[in-house]
């Protein structure tokens, strides 16, 4: 099991929703068909089992190489988060823009944006299979590559129509790169090591409108510079990415293979293999939500969370214009309130981790209950609706700016401590087999909300006014407040009723 002073092996699995799309498909045919695709039959006769590393100490396992090439091996998957992330919301301050641009009203301007956030739930589902047969690599390879081609493409566009569709394409494109991770690190430093992963896809939208705001300020309001500034972040890194190495262990040792023996690899279980796998990846998420209430409520709740920074992007834009004027350079600093939350709650999760998780552990022999790992998100529960109602009322001509602006702490706490410890607690619960299939649907329903939020959020704004308005969103916090603590009561009893296979202790 993990070790008690780090967050263990099962945040590496959860940062990765459909990092091993095989594990969505452990069963007799899919490991044979594994086993069959990474190369482990290239030389006649030579059983599937038998292609394994030399020895434990073999110089080829990623596990193996020296620390600063596995922590450039993890830190590139976090960048290429970044990078892909923060292209939601640089977009946000050009939206006025855009509406003079192309005489367009606030719900067409926002559409890049929403339709961009609505690729990610695309572009996963075939990357990740992908990468299950092909490799690490030549994901990052190609996913990035894809998004800045379109975001250049979004960023010369003459009409909304093709600033609409080029922004989608780009969201599909690039966002495979967020299903995967790199598997470079044993279990001990694992959970340590994928924090900056986790934390890619917060930090991306809550940096992108400052970004944004700025470098469109720098180009004296020139729209087209808020989709140019990704390029030139995804840029270096997409070049730093090709001294990247394989390091996914099937795939390492199928290219050994084929290097030793010098005979081609056989392609005909490949097309078979990727679409048993395709329709894994495709499937399973959305038959879990249906049937599984671990796994919908908490990807409710989860997607819920992860919205509302998506609906900061409006309601913060009408309140700081509205009440105190401020300008979308000023507005675009306010959302770093939302990143000391954050921080709050790696914290915390860590503190969670080391104490009452590895009380637990040493009780049970290194097998906790899965429950143990909520103890954040029912910490986030709490400070999750106090941000919201906060941020709600706050706002009035003579409060001061940074009242509000402090709202963000506890929210920022709140939402990512729920999304950190509800991945893990996924994992635990249906483990290898099904693990990834339940983040997967966690990831739908998180960035389907997110494209969503943004639509309506102004509207509700203009109707209810600033404190009912973000009073409606606080109420819905505190009526889903219960589902972290109704799982650490009635986990266990869900569990066994569950159509999957599950953790049993």
């Amino acid at each position: 099991m993990a070790d008690s002073t780090l967050p263990d092996k099962d945040l590496e699995q959860a940062i990765q929703p459909r990092n091993s799309t095989s594990s969505n498909v452990a069963n007799k045919e899919g490991e044979e068909l594994d086993s069959y695709a990474s190369g482990s039959d290239v030389e006649a006769g030579s059983p599937p089992s038998k292609l394994d590393w030399d020895s434990p100490d073999d110089a080829g396992n990623p596990q193996n190489w020296p620390v600063s090439k596995k922590v450039l091996h993890t830190a590139i998957p976090a960048l290429y988060g970044f990078a892909i992330t923060v292209a939601t919301s640089a977009y946000n301050p050009a939206v006025p823009i855009i509406m003079r641009k192309f005489q367009v009203e606030r719900e067409i301007a926002l559409l890049p944006l929403s339709l961009y956030t609505f690729g990610f739930v695309l572009g996963p589902m075939v990357a990740a299979p992908m990468s299950e047969i092909y490799g690490r690599r030549i994901v990052y390879w190609v996913t990035l590559p894809l998004q800045i081609l379109f975001i250049a493409i979004s960023g010369s566009a003459n009409s909304i129509s093709v600033l609409v569709v080029m922004r989608l394409l780009a969201g599909i494109g690039g966002s495979g790169a967020l299903a995967i991770g790199a598997d470079v690190w044993d279990r001990k430093h694992a959970g340590k090591a994928a924090l900056g992963f986790v934390m890619a896809p917060f930090l991306g939208p809550a940096l992108g409108p400052l970004i944004g705001a700025y470098i469109i300020d720098q180009y004296n309001g020139n729209w087209r510079y808020s989709q140019w500034v990704v390029l030139f972040i995804a840029a270096p890194i997409f070049l730093i990415s090709l001294s990247m190495q394989e390091t996914m262990k099937s795939r390492i040792l199928y290219l050994r293979a084929k290097k030793i023996t010098g005979k081609a690899p056989h392609q005909e279980g490949d097309t078979h293999l990727l679409l048993h796998k395709l329709a894994a990846g495709l499937t399973r998420p959305f038959h879990m939500m249906f049937v599984e209430p671990l796994v919908a409520f908490l990807s409710i709740y989860t997607g819920f969370s992860f919205a509302m920074m998506f609906s900061f992007f409006g309601s913060y834009n009408y309140v700081f214009q509205s009440v105190y004027g401020f300008n979308q350079k000023e507005i675009g600093l306010t959302f770093l309130g939302i990143l000391v939350g954050f921080m709050f709650a790696v914290i915390s999760f860590g503190i969670f981790d080391a104490t009452l998780y590895a009380r637990a552990s040493r009780r049970a022999n290194d097998n906790p209950a899965p429950e143990h790992r909520l103890y954040a998100a029912m910490l986030g529960s709490i400070m999750l609706p106090i941000g919201l109602f906060w941020f709600a009322w706050a706002p009035a001509k003579d409060v001061h700016w940074i009242v509000p602006v402090l709202a963000g702490v506890p929210f920022g706490m709140g939402s990512l401590s729920i999304f950190i410890s509800a991945t893990t607690y996924l994992v635990d619960v249906y483990q290898a087999a099904n693990g990834a299939s339940a983040v997967a649907a966690n990831g739908i329903l998180r960035y389907l909300f997110g494209a969503i939020f943004p639509l309506f959020t102004i509207q509700m704004y203009t109707a209810l006014g600033v404190h009912w308005a973000g009073s409606v969103f606080a109420f819905v916090g505190l009526a889903l407040m219960p589902v972290p603590w109704v799982f650490f009561w009635k986990g266990k009893e869900l569990r066994k009723r569950s159509r999957y296979d599950t953790n049993k202790f």
